[in-house]
């Protein structure tokens, strides 16, 4: 009949048709008893003709006649021949990746008595997506092929959402490669964990041919609560008459874990000063007793301070804090860590490293200002109170024994280069330039370019800048000063709130009121509004905006600086816009004020302090990432000439403790060709350092430290949910396996239904040549037969 062959794992199944040759007003018990009736008929008008001959002659003809009465209805009713090609049946593989299969459990009192010591064993030092990827993948994908042998699979994995791994999810059984490869690379970074929607997907792809069953790796938590567990699949799989056979990775004993984050430290101390660092633990699964937390030198290992703390499991998290006094300069390396607990698997979030600089002086400040306004005289009550500062004050307007009466105070701006380079930074508030000569302004001019002294210029309504201008001050001003006065006393009723630019959030820690940088913008939109602020014309190039008027512009169309920066020759300086920051106290006192003007000292004194002439900056975009997110890296090089060559030659190393440094290739913006970024993805959880390694710098190259950490939400429930898988495995009709005993699953599993793929052209029976001449033949013979017998 030219039907083709059946492909590889293809099957075909025959099916048959016909069409009534009666009317349709005829009942089909009249066609059924007429039929009967024809056949008794035929059957007794035989028997009675073939009295006399024997059985076997009269069985031959009788045979002949109901054979023609068939072949005859087999005309009338037009019978047709179907044939449907089907393929072998689906199961569905789900492999859980999210963050919680990143944590590691100890199996020693896991599992029932038959799940071997040596299996358990094996667990050892494996997350619970390793696990998977051993039974997946050992002894040349053994488990899968089992599977293969009576149906096609195709794989997906899920955390937040349900994809399948890779096109399609198939799993060719001739080239099962490419896959295998794919399953190699999952890594556990999924911020959520939906086992209910995951399979709802899959039953939906399905629709129409329900797979013969799913099975699902998984440590069955749903971290976005019960509406999401996998028990709620069970209905709707039984439904479809798909049954889910769950496997169970991980531990029901609680995980015991306890997480160091949040570590506050300054980057610049000080010889015989108290360093203070702070940091928050949590404690999963651990419920009395005390940690033991200790800093320890980086290079030696050594512990310097050890402290024990009692666990408090009423509190989501505890501050620990830590107090150590340098007794020498230098970099200082650390280890900032926390003891781990018996039991305690995952001890790589039980640690941070960095570093300090430590100086064998404070920072010299020196405060300039005309007259006694707000932003002086809080500013000057805030720097003489810290430890780090060592201050002196000058006011051009003050009685003349001010200076005997106050003990920062100085008669008079420092005129010999050597008086004024004893000072790191110079704040110059509203000044008057009357005061100064022009010697002052060259000597200020060189202790920022060469000496790489760090100016802070304050705007005031009286002189400054306005009056600096056709100065030597005017060309160290990252802005240009306006060439209209401005009103010094107009009346200022609408405040604003200054808006911090990329570079002012992620280029420096000036504006870091916080640990991450999201709860930093948070406080920065909720200070209060300042009103007084200087309009300046334009920003000179190179110079970097860190906050903006939020709706005023210039004459160039951009919106008004508020504080903006630049580096001249060795040294930094910074403008501000307003001297209405001290608003800034506004019911916290000196809380983020204060934090903002020590960053701000320390961010400029740096590269005088550390006798650095740095002239290229890394930044990240951020302190604090998740498991999954993108680290962007960005490299600046505020000097052009050290911009290399070769551009494709500019790389950081990335580094976590313990582990091998990793190269991260930069790349040159088009537009902006003194900057370089890139980007590393699929970081894994802990603590990082960072540095430019390419191009070789002088001295210490820039640095920067950060954090990945596990999605909290999925470190809020740890312990794997057995039961619930337990009940989605008997509520679907399906079964539960431990990881450990998931070799004995592809036995479990049911032969399934066959696939309908493809329905063949249908084949007309009833006129084929074959059944005509069948029926003459039939008919010939019978009358030669009746001839024979004499029955005619």
């Amino acid at each position: 009949m030219d039907i083709p062959k059946a492909g590889p794992g293809q099957g075909t199944a025959w099916n048959f048709q016909w069409n009534a040759p009666w009317p349709a007003w005829l009942p089909d018990w009249t066609v059924l008893l007429l039929g009967v009736g024809i056949i008794f008929l035929l059957v007794y008008a035989y028997l009675k003709d073939t009295v006399h001959l024997s059985l076997q002659k009269r069985s031959l003809l009788l045979g002949i006649r109901l054979t023609l009465f068939l072949i005859v209805l087999l005309f009338l009713t037009k019978f047709t021949l179907s044939i449907h090609r089907t393929g072998l049946p689906f199961i569905a593989v789900l492999i859980d990746d999210s963050a919680s299969m990143g944590l590691e459990d100890d199996y020693s009192q896991t599992g029932p008595a038959e799940i071997s010591t040596q299996a358990k064993e094996q667990g050892k030092g494996k997350n619970r997506l390793d696990l998977v990827k051993t039974v997946l993948l050992q002894n040349d994908s053994q488990f899968l092929s089992e599977l293969q042998k009576k149906h096609k699979l195709r794989l997906y994995h899920f955390s937040e959402a349900c994809i399948p791994l890779g096109e399609q999810g198939l799993l060719e059984k001739s080239n099962t490669e490419p896959t295998r490869e794919l399953l190699k690379q999952l890594e556990p970074l999924g911020k959520e964990t939906r086992p209910f929607q995951a399979v709802q997907k899959v039953l939906n792809d399905f629709r129409g041919t329900p797979p013969t069953a799913i099975i699902v790796f998984s440590d069955g938590i749903s971290s976005t609560g019960e509406m999401d567990l996998l028990s709620r699949a069970a209905p709707l799989a039984k439904s479809k008459l798909v049954p889910i056979f769950p496997v169970g990775v991980g531990s029901e004993q609680p995980v015991r874990d306890l997480q160091l984050y949040d570590l506050l430290v300054d980057d610049v101390a000080f010889v015989n000063d108290p360093i203070n660092l702070s940091a928050k633990v949590k404690s999963f699964g651990i419920n009395a007793g005390s940690i033991s937390v200790s800093l320890k030198d980086a290079k030696s290992g050594v512990p310097l301070v050890t402290r024990q703390f009692p666990i408090n499991p009423k509190k989501e998290s505890q501050k620990i804090e830590l107090t150590f006094t340098p007794t020498k300069a230098g970099l200082f390396e650390y280890v900032f860590e926390v003891e781990p607990v018996k039991g305690e698997v995952n001890q790589k979030n039980n640690q941070q490293i960095g570093q300090v600089s430590v100086l064998d002086q404070k920072i010299r400040v020196l405060l300039v200002d005309s007259v006694p306004r707000y932003e002086y005289r809080y500013l000057k009550h805030l720097l003489e109170r810290d430890k780090t500062i060592e201050l002196r004050s000058i006011l051009q307007e003050s009685d003349l024994e001010y200076s005997s009466e106050d003990a920062t105070a100085l008669d008079y701006f420092p005129v010999k280069k050597e008086d004024l380079y004893q000072y790191d930074v110079v704040i110059l508030g509203d000044a008057d330039p009357a005061y100064f000569s022009q010697a002052v302004f060259e000597n200020l001019d060189q202790f920022v370019r060469q000496k790489g002294g760090g100016l802070i210029v304050i705007a005031g309504p009286r002189f400054s800048p306005q009056a600096y201008a056709n100065t030597k001050l005017e060309a160290l001003l990252p802005i240009e000063i306006s060439k209209t006065k401005q009103p010094a006393d107009a009346l200022l009723i609408e405040g604003f709130q200054p808006e911090l630019t990329t570079e002012g959030q992620f280029s420096t820690s000036i504006f870091r009121f916080a640990d991450s940088a999201e709860q930093s913008r948070t406080i920065w939109n909720n200070l209060p509004e300042l009103y007084w602020f200087y309009t300046a014309d334009d920003v000179k190039p190179g110079a970097s905006v860190f906050a903006t008027h939020p709706t005023q512009k210039g004459k160039n169309g951009q919106l008004i600086p508020i504080i903006a920066t630049q580096r001249v020759g060795a040294g930094k300086v910074l403008f501000s816009a307003t001297d209405d920051l001290w608003r800034w106290r506004d019911l916290v006192g000196d809380l983020y004020y204060s934090r903002f003007w020590v960053q701000a000292i320390r961010y400029l004194s740096r590269s005088k302090l550390l006798n650095q002439e740095q002239s290229v900056e890394l930044t990240l975009d951020r302190k604090i990432y998740q498991q999954g997110d993108t680290v962007q890296f960005r490299v600046k090089f505020l000097d052009e000439r050290q911009i290399p060559t070769d551009t494709e030659n500019v790389t950081v190393m990335l580094e976590r403790q313990g582990e091998a440094s990793r190269p991260v290739k930069l790349s040159q913006l088009e537009k902006s060709p003194s900057i370089f970024e890139g980007s590393y993805s699929n970081i894994t959880e802990g603590a990082y350092h960072t540095w430019v390694s390419q191009p070789i710098l002088q001295g210490t190259p820039p640095a920067d430290d950060f954090r990945v950490e596990v999605s909290q939400r999925e470190l809020l429930i740890r312990d794997m949910n057995q039961s619930d898988m337990q009940k989605t495995a008997r509520e679907s009709r399906g079964k539960y396996f431990h990881i450990f005993a998931a070799d004995q699953l592809p036995r479990a599993i049911p032969a399934g239904h066959p696939v309908p793929l493809e329905n063949e052209e249908p084949i007309p029976l009833w006129n084929r040549w074959e059944f005509l001449i069948l029926f003459t033949l039939l008919i010939s013979a019978e009358w030669l037969l009746r001839k024979r017998f004499r029955l005619v």
